[in-house]
Order: structure tokens, then sequence, then C-alpha cells
């Protein structure tokens, strides 16, 4: 039997090859754990400097092994309310990209040297130096039929050549798994994070989001979610859903124990543990739609215990194929051991419409009352051609900033090819929608401290694919309203901004890519301007080897209130140009 003459194997669109290739006996599980058991203990090995780690996304090779451009804030979806979840009632299904292979591993290499403008990205500072960083990056995804793992993991040392700053060892990482322990009812689902994260982006900045003390805090933690279904016949299916998910922080090398921006508190290390039970309508309903929800949810830090309980009722009716009217009722209870200086323990009373256009166009919109004050919600999906998409979302919730990072790590999803990211974002083709990776902290997050806030965000993404060229552009906004602890300035600060990525393959051999970031963050009392532009260019020397070379450049102009608040907080900038090679194992 040819290579082309594979077999469809399973509803899951699994492909297994004619026995020449694989031979499958009774011990074909035992041989799926084996490997799957390896690869986890390959991605810890991998993995355990991460109490160590401190940087950014990494650049993982494209396809035709050149780096795709650094990002000064990754694409992100902002975190989901954590009651009233939005609901896709008629949404287009989601895209399907080509099944991955059951077992697949991988690594590469790379070693670089840049120089800095501003080694230590003080405003005023100035420092010169050059840096020499070697790196490692890997993957491995196991497919087997009641159970999977994504993983990709990368890492990195920098050193300073004139001792500017102390040497900076980083690491990312990003790992899904999920097992289907038993059939349609019972799935146990697990996922983890390795991320440096901007502890405000008002403090130190540099060139291509390098790692460098006082800017940036080592982060990682891990999100466990089972899933224990029943169905009641055509009436109703039954979720029992508990959680539990903790997040770390550590300071880099030569980092302030206490943070030198007044207002702006060192993060904490956070428990977030929830039970929700879900009973939705069954196929008996056909038109009407509904969901009743019961939930419990817990953020715990040595700061004090954050707490939701909430009883939500989702509704939805079909008009027509085209037309659905939704609402949302219940009551919201949420307290805190640390006393808030809002009331906003209340009922909820949203309403709206869906439209959905066959398998291409899906919106929701719901606005009304929530936290005793106007709240609005929304998401829309819309596939303009098979190669190009808009998205876009609206939220409205009440967390703690180092909660927002387990909320964002619970939308990390592995897509049927492997790859990480989240649901949506991803072409009608298959292909990823971002030219940039996954990342943990949301696009506009203000100051990572302890502080209390409602967070009101938007974000809307347009990307497009053409035959040689890939193009993105997203506009971003966050509001948040501070709910306890102490700050200095107005309860409400706001972030926006957006971000414009462009590539091109100028030869088989020779990719460019360029990109500019824009924010503006009023917060403190005070506002900041941050400008960024990156350009790169790759060339692939052989099928396993190539070499780039990078420019970047970051500028913050800071207003005169904000300068007299803080050494760390003036105007500054920083350049960082690079010549780096590249090698898959």
């Amino acid at each position: 039997m040819s290579r082309s003459d594979w077999l469809l194997f399973d509803r899951g669109k699994r492909r297994f090859r004619p026995a020449d290739r694989v031979t499958l006996t009774d011990n074909r599980c035992g041989f799926g754990w084996l490997r799957m058991s390896s690869a986890l203990l390959t991605v810890l090995l991998v993995s355990l400097p991460a109490y160590a780690q401190n940087q950014v996304e990494l650049p993982t090779p494209t396809d035709n092994g050149t780096l795709p451009p650094p990002t000064s804030s990754p694409t992100a979806p902002a975190p989901p309310p954590s009651v009233t979840a939005q609901r896709r009632l008629g949404t287009a299904a989601q895209n399907q990209g080509p099944p991955a292979p059951e077992f697949q591993a991988g690594a590469s290499v790379s070693f670089s040297e840049s120089y800095v403008s501003n080694a230590s990205g003080l405003p005023g500072a100035e420092e010169p130096d050059y840096l020499s960083s070697l790196g490692l990056t890997s993957y491995v995804h196991e497919h087997a039929r009641r159970l999977s793992l994504d993983a990709n993991y990368g890492g990195e040392a920098d050193f300073y050549a004139r001792g500017t700053v102390p040497t900076q060892i980083t690491n990312n990482l990003q790992a899904v798994g999920n097992v289907d322990a038993i059939p349609s009812y019972l799935s146990l689902s697990a996922k983890a994070f390795a991320q440096p994260v901007v502890l405000s982006s008002l403090g130190v900045v540099t060139a291509d989001n390098r790692v460098v003390p006082n800017g940036y805090s080592n982060s990682y933690g891990y999100y466990f979610n089972p899933d224990l279904t029943f169905h009641l016949g055509e009436f109703a299916t039954s979720e029992t859903l508990p959680s539990f998910g903790q997040v770390f922080f550590t300071n880099p090398p030569g980092a302030l124990i206490v943070s030198p921006i007044p207002g702006v508190s060192t993060p904490d290390d956070t428990t977030s543990r929830s039970l929700t039970e879900r009973i939705s309508s069954g196929t008996y309903f056909d038109r009407f739609n509904w969901n009743a929800i019961g939930s419990i949810n817990e953020t715990d830090q040595s700061q004090g215990l954050l707490s939701e309980k909430a009883g939500i009722a989702n509704l939805g009716y079909a008009i027509n194929h085209e037309f659905s009217l939704l609402a949302t009722a219940g009551y919201d209870g949420t307290t805190s051991t640390t006393p808030l200086n809002a009331n906003i323990s209340g009922p909820v009373a949203l309403g709206g419409f869906g439209l959905t256009f066959g398998k291409s166009f899906s919106l929701q919109i719901e606005a009304g009352e929530k936290y005793n004050s106007p709240s609005y919600i929304g998401s829309l999906h819309w596939d303009l051609t098979p190669r190009a998409l808009i998205t876009a979302s609206a939220n409205d919730y009440v967390q703690t900033p180092e909660g927002q990072l387990l909320n964002n790590l619970t939308g990390l999803t592995a897509r049927p090819d492997g790859s990480l990211g989240s649901a949506d974002s991803v072409l009608e083709d298959g292909s990823p929608s971002s030219l940039s990776t996954y990342s943990i902290q949301s696009q506009g997050s203000l100051s990572l401290g302890q502080n209390i806030s409602r967070y009101q965000t938007i974000t809307v993404s347009y990307v497009e694919a053409f035959e040689r060229d890939r193009a993105s552009i997203s506009l971003f906004g966050t509001r948040a309203t501070i709910l306890s602890g102490v700050f200095i300035g107005p309860p409400k600060t706001d972030s926006w901004g957006a971000q414009a990525q462009f590539s091109h393959d100028l030869t088989p051999l020779l990719h460019a890519s360029m990109s500019g970031y824009y924010s503006v963050d009023d917060e403190l009392g005070s506002e900041a301007h941050t400008y960024q532009v990156q350009g790169q260019l790759g060339y692939q020397l052989s099928r396993q080897t190539s070499i780039y070379v990078s420019l970047q450049y970051v500028d913050r102009v800071s207003s005169a209130a904000l300068q007299a608040l803080s050494p760390l907080t003036g105007s500054t900038n920083d350049v960082r140009a690079t010549i780096g090679l590249s090698h898959t194992l």
C-alpha cells in the first residue's frame, strides 16, 4: 500500500499507516502510554529551570526555517468572565486544521550576538553593552486515542560582556494535556506555563522585551480541570466542573525585593479554585437553548481571599437560522477579606442578540447591569475568506492581576494539528491566524500587583494570509477600576493601543518581517506613550540551519508627573541590533 492510500481511523480523523509502517496489536495502548511517559519526563526535565526563568515569548522558527518577528506584546485573548461565560448559540463550527501525527518531538538550538544601547532599561542610564544569547527550543506532541499532550518549550541564557546586567536564564513553556478517562462521561485536562511577565508598562522598558531586573518577574503555573458529564436523555446535559490552579513568581537575578514604583507592589503567589455545576438544554428544546450555572470561585493570596458565588441562567431563542435573542439573568455575590471600596454584589441582568450566517460568521452582543453598574460583553468570529479572519471580544469581570494570568491560561487550547493558541486564532483553511505566539499576559495589561480590580476589556483583530505574505492588525483597550488595596492616582486606570505585523517571503530561502506597536497607559495619575518598531531578515542556509539579522527600537514618552514619580518611570528608549544562527537538531 502506498503512502497515498492511508485510511481514516476513528471519528477524530486520526490517521493510521499500513502495516509496513505501524503494527496495531493488543500492546498498542501500552506503547502509547510509554511514549507519553517519556514525553512528559523530557518536558519536565527541560522545563525545571523555570524557577529561574525570565523572558518573553521565545521566537519559534517558521515553516521555512526562519524566525518570526519578535513582538512587543503578543496577541492574546482577553480572559473570559468568571461566571457569565459567553455562549455561541448557532456559532460557526470551529475551524479544523490537519490532524497531528500520533507522536512528534524535535528541538533546535540558536546563538546570537547583540548590541543594546540601554542595557538596564532605566531612564537616563543609557549604558550600552554587548549581549551573547544561547537558546534552546523543543516541542513534543503525543496524540493517542484517549490521551493527548502538546507542549512547547523555549529557554535562553543571556550574557552581558560588560556586566551591566547579571546573566539572565529565561524559560518559556506552554503545555496542554487531556485524558479521556471514561469516554463521554469523564475527562481530565491540565495546562501549564512558564513565562516572564511585565511588572508595569510604566517601569523598565527594553527593545524586543529583553528581560532585565526590576522590569519583569518570572512566572510559572498550572491549571487542572476535570469534567464530569451526564446526559439526561434528550432533555438536558449536566456538567460538574471542579478546577484548581496556581501561579508563582520569582525575582530575576539583580532585582530589588521591593518595587521602586510607588503604588505598584511586587506580584504575589496565587491559588485559584472553583466548583461549577452547569445544566444545559438538550436537543428536545429545538429553537430554545438554555443553561443554568451555579459556581463558587476563590482567588487566594497572602493579601486576602477573593470569593465569588453566583447563580446564572443563560437563555437563547432562535427566531430563525440567522437571528437569536439572548438573555443572562441571576445573582453574583463577590466578597473579599480585604475591604472593597464599592459594593459589587447584586443582580445580573443582560440582554442582546446573536447573528449567525453559515459557518463563517458568528456575532453575540449583550448589555445590561452587572456589579451594580452598566456592563457589556460580546464576541465576533468572521471568516471573510478561507485565509482572512476578523475576531473581537468584550469582557467584564472582577479579578486580581495575578488571577488574570490563570484566567488566560484556561484559554490556551491545542488545535487538531498540535499547535497551541486560542480556539478562535485559526483561519478557515486550518492555519494559525496569529503571527505571534500565545501569551499568558494580555495586551493592554496594567501593573501586576495585589489590587482587586474590575476589568473591562475589548480586543479587535484582523489577519489575512496571502501566497507569500501575511499581515495582521489588532486594537485593544483595558479599563481597570481598583476596588481594594493601596494605589496612587484615580481608581480608574486605562490602557489602549494597536499592533501591526507583516511578513513576506522574498524568495523560498529569504524571509522578511516587520512589526509596529503603540500604546497609551494612563495609570498612577499620569500618562505614558510607548512606541516600538521591529524588523528581521532571515536566510535559510540549509534544511536545518538559518541565519538572521534583526533590529528593534522602543521609545517611551512619560508625562512630567510620571517622570517625578520614580527613577523607573521617566522617558527612555533602547535599541537592539542582533545577528544570530539557528540549527534544527
